[in-house]
C-alpha cells in the first residue's frame, strides 16, 4: 500500500512561514516532531488519529518546508511559538504530542500554558536524563559534529539502525521522503545549533531542563508517556524518570521498537493515543 498524502498548508507565525498538515474535526491534537525531522514523521498517524479529532502536524521553524530561521532556542520561546501557531490556525486548546526534542517542547508548553492544554503525550522524549546515544553527543563537538551530521545526511536511509529497531518494517517510500527532508538546505546548521544548546559530550545538559522538571512536578495535565523498548537514542529508563516527575502520568512501553514508535509501529501507536484521548487525556 502507498503512503497517505496530505495537503500542505502554511501559516505565518512570528514572521515565519510554517508548513502544516491538518485532518479531521473535533478536539484538537497537535503533533510535534523531533530534531532534524519534519511532519513526515507523523505521516502514518495523522489520518487514523483524525477520525474523531482535528489533528495538526507541523514543520518546526528551521526544518522540513518551514522557513529556516530558528530564532530564540530557549524552551520558553519554543512554547510561545507553539502558542503562536495555535493562534494562527484558530485553535484555543489542544492535546500536544511530541517525539524526542518535540516532547520537551510540548512539556514546556503544558507547564507554561496549562489553560490551553488538554493533555500531553511524550514519545521517546528529550529532557529526562543525561544519557544519550554517543552519535548524538558527537553533534555537540564543533567540526567533528558537523562532519558526523554530514555523513548522517548522506548515508540516510542506509544508516538508520540507531533510529529504528527493525528498519525492514519501515516503508521504503517513507524513508526516501524523510531522507529528502533531512537534506534540505539549512537543516544541518539548524540541527547542530539546537543540539548544542541541550547536548554536550557527556549527554543532555541537565541544567537546561531543571526548571521544566520543577514545573512538571506541579502540573495537573493528564500525560501519556510512550517509549520504544529498544530506543537506541534516548534510553527507555527515561520514561520512568518522566513518570516519577509528572503526577498524572502513565507509561506505555512498545516492544521491538526504537526511537520513533509512531513511524515503526504506527497501528499500535495510534491505538495507544486514541485510548488515551478517549479517556479524557
Amino acid at each position: 500500500m502507498g503512503l497517505p498524502r496530505y495537503e500542505d498548508h502554511y501559516a505565518e507565525v512570528d514572521g515565519r512561514r510554517v508548513r502544516y498538515w491538518v485532518e479531521g474535526d473535533g478536539p484538537v491534537l497537535l503533533l510535534v516532531h523531533g530534531l532534524a525531522c519534519s511532519a513526515e514523521f507523523w505521516q502514518c498517524n495523522l489520518g487514523p488519529l483524525a477520525k474523531e479529532h482535528r489533528v495538526y502536524a507541523l514543520d518546526l521553524p528551521g526544518f522540513g518546508l518551514s522557513d529556516k530561521e530558528v530564532g530564540d532556542l530557549s524552551l520558553e520561546h519554543a512554547a510561545s511559538f507553539l502558542k503562536g501557531f495555535m493562534d494562527a490556525v484558530g485553535v484555543e486548546r489542544a492535546t500536544l504530542a511530541g517525539n524526542s526534542m518535540g516532547g520537551a517542547l510540548c512539556a514546556q508548553f503544558a507547564v507554561q500554558l496549562p489553560e490551553r492544554t488538554d493533555g500531553l503525550i511524550l514519545v521517546g522524549s528529550a529532557g529526562f536524563g543525561r544519557e544519550l546515544n554517543p552519535f548524538l553527543r558527537l553533534w555537540s563537538v564543533g567540526l567533528v559534529g558537523d562532519l558526523v551530521f554530514r555523513v548522517y545526511q548522506r548515508a540516510f536511509p542506509a544508516v538508520k539502525r540507531w533510529v529504528f529497531c527493525d528498519a525492514s518494517s519501515i516503508h521504503g517510500e517513507w524513508l526516501e521522503g524523510a531522507a529528502a527532508m533531512l537534506r534540505m538546505p539549512g537543516v544541518r546548521e539548524n540541527s547542530l545549533r539546537v543540539a548544542r544548546m541541550g547536548i554536550d559530550l557527556r549527554g543532555q545538559r541537565e541544567e537546561m531542563f531543571s526548571r521544566l522538571h520543577t514545573a512538571l512536578g506541579r502540573m495537573t495535565v493528564p500525560t501519556l508517556i510512550v517509549w520504544g523498548a529498544r530506543d537506541a537514542a534516548v534510553p527507555v529508563a527515561h520514561a520512568y524518570v518522566a513518570e516519577k516527575l509528572i503526577p498524572h502520568s502513565e507509561v506505555r512501553i512498545m516492544e521491538h521498537c526504537g526511537h520513533t514508535p509512531q513511524v515503526e509501529r504506527p497501528e499500535e501507536f495510534n491505538e495507544l493515543v486514541l485510548d488515551f484521548l478517549s479517556a479524557g487525556g
